[in-house]
């Protein structure tokens, strides 16, 4: 994994990608306004306590809880970004290194919009659902980073694997290798995840974690009992 990271790092500089690269920041920068506005609403309206001095304490912590929140939920905004510009990345970051694999048959557009869509609302809602197990996190030193890092790096892990391996194998296929390479995976998304949460940095992490990822899907191990020709 540390090695597809180190590949991915390495081709940012490629005149293709880095085209792609802006492309993406303007996207990623209105969804994490977006996601910013969202946040300070729910925010709000999370302040309808019966204790006055509690909802004022939030209201006022709130510019702060703001830039929290829209960090936390800013890995939501990777599925839509990864939809629209995944199979360029992934055939620029192929052709490089693996030609050998040939022209993949892709995914239909709208089929990874909708799965892009539908990773947005499932992490948002995970996260909405996680928020008072955050709040209590929050007296116990690394707990709320580990509970957070962890349910965010699953899905992301996920998500990115599934978007890249639809290229090239079924549905059917996809799951039976992702279940197999389930550590791997998790820990790829947790790096991904992790680097959502840096400033300026996340703003690449969608092409960064594509590329990453497609180096990561040729290392992993076959599942039991696949026919060679599957391999």
């Amino acid at each position: 994994m540390i090695r597809a990271f180190e590949l991915a790092v390495r081709q940012l500089g490629d005149p293709r990608l880095r085209v792609i690269i802006w492309q993406s920041l303007a996207l990623s920068l209105v969804l994490q306004i977006a996601i910013g506005v969202v946040a300070w609403w729910v925010l709000q309206s999370f302040a309808t306590f019966q204790w006055n001095w509690l909802n004022e304490t939030i209201r006022w912590l709130g510019g702060g809880a703001v830039t929290v929140l829209a960090l936390m939920l800013f890995p939501a905004s990777f599925g839509i970004v990864i939809s629209i510009f995944l199979e360029k990345i992934a055939d620029i970051v192929e052709a490089e290194h693996y030609p050998q694999l040939g022209r993949a048959r892709g995914v239909p557009v709208w089929i990874g919009i909708r799965s892009g869509i539908v990773f947005l609302f499932t992490l948002v809602a995970l996260n909405l659902l996680l928020l008072p197990f955050y709040l209590v996190a929050l007296f116990v030193a690394g707990l709320g980073a580990a509970l957070f890092y962890g349910a965010n790096g699953w899905l992301t892990g996920r998500e990115y694997y599934e978007q890249v391996a639809l290229r090239r194998r079924d549905p059917a296929d996809v799951k039976a290798w992702r279940k197999a390479n389930g550590g791997v995976l998790w820990l790829t998304g947790i790096v991904l995840v992790f680097l959502g949460t840096i400033p300026v940095l996340n703003l690449i992490v969608p092409v960064l974690g594509v590329a990453a990822m497609v180096h990561v899907a040729q290392t992993l191990k076959p599942p039991l009992n696949l026919p060679a020709g599957s391999r």
